[in-house]
């Protein structure tokens, strides 16, 4: 993704604290979220995974659901803080200037995420990697996200223009929307939610401690 003329998405609407002044990309000791549209939002550990932060923001009316409006109307505010020149338009300068100073997470990986393990092809007694049935990688926006889209502007440019225009990403909005909408009732709610890759990776290092914990005593 590094050397690619795009960008991704955009830095939280809350005022950084002062540790976090400056987007560093650290993901150790914080967790991170990647909302649907891709803005970046990070708690400490000792609090509730983020994902209730931004669902809390976009939930306008706080009757804890999500609806179509309200999806939308929250995705097209973020494309205005990416939308730096207020055109309608994402640039690919506009996307870069995100991926580069605003969500540096998007470059790393982080090794609580869960990667998928290389499968054998039948009858290969072969052992080396690039022998085996190749597996994608969880990367980017993907390992902090509800949805496996590992830069999630690139992904709303539908014609392969490198920009991605406000139409286009209703468009992507939209598909977001009824993907995430798993019973079909039109309305997103926050335990219908699936985790992302790192809050799993989280949770199953916090068990595995307190495991070890309990065989200490």
């Amino acid at each position: 993704m590094a050397g690619t003329t795009w960008a991704q998405i955009a830095p939280p609407p809350k005022a950084p604290t002062t540790e976090e002044a400056v987007p560093s990309g650290r993901v150790a000791g914080q967790s991170v979220f990647f909302s649907p549209s891709g803005e970046v939002f990070k708690s400490p550990l000792s609090e509730a995974y983020p994902t209730a932060l931004w669902f809390s923001g976009a939930d306008t009316d706080q009757d804890g659901a999500l609806s179509r409006e309200e999806f939308l109307a929250d995705a097209l505010r973020f494309f205005a803080v990416v939308d730096v020149d207020g055109n309608k338009i994402i640039s690919s300068q506009e996307n870069s200037r995100y991926e580069q100073e605003l969500a540096p997470e998007i470059l790393g990986f982080s090794p609580l995420v869960k990667q998928p393990t290389y499968r054998k092809r039948e009858n290969d007694k072969a052992t080396e990697p690039w022998t085996q049935a190749y597996q994608a990688r969880i990367q980017g926006a993907a390992q902090f996200s509800l949805i496996n889209e590992p830069q999630p502007i690139r992904a709303a440019d539908r014609n392969f223009d490198f920009r991605v225009t406000e139409d286009e990403w209703i468009k992507a909005t939209t598909a977001r929307f009824n993907l995430l909408d798993r019973n079909k009732d039109g309305k997103l709610t926050l335990d219908e939610l699936p985790k992302t890759p790192l809050q799993i990776g989280l949770e199953a290092r916090a068990a595995e401690r307190a495991k070890q914990q309990r065989k200490g005593k």
